[in-house]
């Protein structure tokens, strides 16, 4: 979607977002599978879409009685879509009048509340109109009762007629006047038939005036259900409305990933919020294997994505701008098909992004590059291509665990790392209790700043032999 695909949909927590969107009509579940990221030019519908996001949260806190009502009518529609298209072509069974009326009756009721809510609030490019008209063929007395009844004065007439001939067929005792009376019957059954096709076809021609203005209320049920299920997922899980700014730069403060967050919660712990600010070309984010980098780098495309596709994003505040496209590079992206090595495979897909690059304005992220091959050629790799990314007007990451890739080309972030307490020199740790000690905050660095060495904080703090301790200490003190 918009640049990922599935795999990446789910590694981001996308899908997971998706699933947590829950419309409760038919009419929104189609709008869900239809969504996608708004253009760049469509700055004007997100706007648009954020603006009724922050209407139905108002409503939650304002009219929670009145909102209610409008849940309860939205699921209470049906799918008539069907029947309406079978309807500018062909006549409508007894059925297919029967759904309709029903959906017309909920409609009427819906349509009365989203009218005095909408004067709260002033909805934004959704209109529901009555259609009284088209529900009162189909109810001509304003009973304004669920059942229906194919009928006419004609009917009322054959009906009772045939009601008399089945009653005296019941009584008659001779097979001479049985055969006149059932044949009679036979008659009347014909004549039924024939009318309330007559009826049906008639109350199909009067209801195929209002089929468009049916589809025109049906779109936009669908799109008020969508906007409630995004208002409902920001309140949830605490979503903000984003900024859209005009410069090439991406900004959020304290920002998180439910995906990530529903994990983590399971295991009873919580997801360190991230702060960051990503300026038009390269920022590179540095840290230790396991230290938290591909989650940041995730967390920032899940919720530049979400803001594109006109959702609030999940963060305390954030800017963000229109992109032609979101692109990702991350995980092992070998390609058994084609027969390429994961290194391989990242370089494929990179060459497609650089050809975008020319001509488009992208948020691309790209996580660990070139782990699938020797750290001396992997560094010389990752410094080029942040080289190439920083001259670029798009905003682009990079994480990478080599050493000596930052420049004063870059934004530099490094994850804090591992902070312990003061240790007695016997003491024991597991693995599970450093894990504990392990800041996943991106602090600003300049590009002299030396990466952590929480590797070997960790190989002193399980207790490695001292003697090997040495040498690695040794080993660090000729490669600085």
């Amino acid at each position: 979607m918009f640049g990922l695909d599935y795999a990446q949909q789910e590694t981001v927590g996308l899908n997971f977002v998706l699933n947590q969107l829950t419309p409760i009509s038919p009419y929104g579940a189609e709008q869900k599978k239809q969504i996608s990221a708004f253009a760049c030019g469509n700055r004007g519908k997100i706007l648009e879409c954020f603006d009724n996001i922050e209407k139905v949260i108002a409503l939650t806190k304002d009219d929670k009685a009145g909102l209610e009502e409008l849940c309860f009518h939205l699921m209470s529609l049906k799918q008539i879509r069907g029947i309406v298209h079978k309807c500018e072509n062909h006549m409508l069974h007894q059925v297919d009048m029967f759904e309709l009326k029903n959906f017309l009756l909920v409609f009427e009721k819906l349509e009365l509340v989203f009218r005095r809510l909408d004067e709260q609030v002033r909805f934004e490019g959704i209109v529901l109109h009555s259609l009284e008209q088209a529900l009162n063929i189909l109810d001509p007395e304003g009973k304004r009762i669920a059942a229906f009844a194919v009928d006419s004065p004609e009917l009322g007439t054959i009906r009772r007629e045939k009601l008399h001939v089945e009653a005296l067929l019941q009584q008659e005792k001779t097979q001479s006047a049985e055969s006149v009376l059932t044949a009679k019957r036979f008659q009347l059954v014909k004549r039924e038939a024939e009318e309330e096709t007559f009826v049906l076809n008639n109350l199909t021609e009067k209801l195929r005036f209002y089929l468009s203005e049916i589809l025109a209320n049906i779109d936009d049920i669908g799109k008020l259900d969508l906007i409630i299920a995004k208002a409902m997922l920001a309140v949830k899980y605490d979503g903000i409305r984003p900024k859209l700014c005009e410069r090439s730069e991406v900004s959020f403060q304290n920002m998180y990933n439910p995906f990530v967050a529903d994990a983590l919660a399971k295991n009873n712990q919580t997801m360190t919020k991230v702060t960051l600010t990503l300026p038009k070309g390269a920022t590179i984010i540095t840290g230790a294997n396991m230290g938290g980098k591909s989650v940041s780098v995730k967390t920032t495309v899940l919720n530049v994505i979400l803001c594109q596709m006109g959702f609030f994003v999940f963060a305390e505040a954030a800017e963000i701008p229109l992109f032609d496209g979101i692109c990702l590079i991350s995980e092992d992206m070998q390609d058994i098909g084609q027969g390429l090595s994961s290194f391989g495979a990242e370089i494929v897909r990179f060459n497609e992004i650089t050809s975008r690059l020319k001509k488009e304005c992208l948020f691309v992220a790209i996580d660990e590059f070139a782990r699938g091959t020797n750290p001396e050629e992997g560094a010389c790799i990752v410094r080029a291509i942040a080289s190439y990314l920083s001259e670029t007007d798009s905003v682009c990451v990079m994480t990478t665990h080599y050493d000596r890739v930052v420049s004063s080309k870059f934004k530099h972030y490094q994850v804090a790392g591992l902070h312990f307490p003061e240790i007695e020199q016997d003491e024991d740790y597991e693995f599970s209790s450093i894990a504990a000690y392990m800041d996943y905050n991106l602090i600003e660095a300049g590009p002299t700043v030396a990466p952590p060495r929480d590797a070997l904080k960790i190989c002193k703090l399980i207790g490695l032999e001292q003697e090997i301790l040495s040498r690695i200490e040794d080993e660090y003190a000729n490669t600085a």
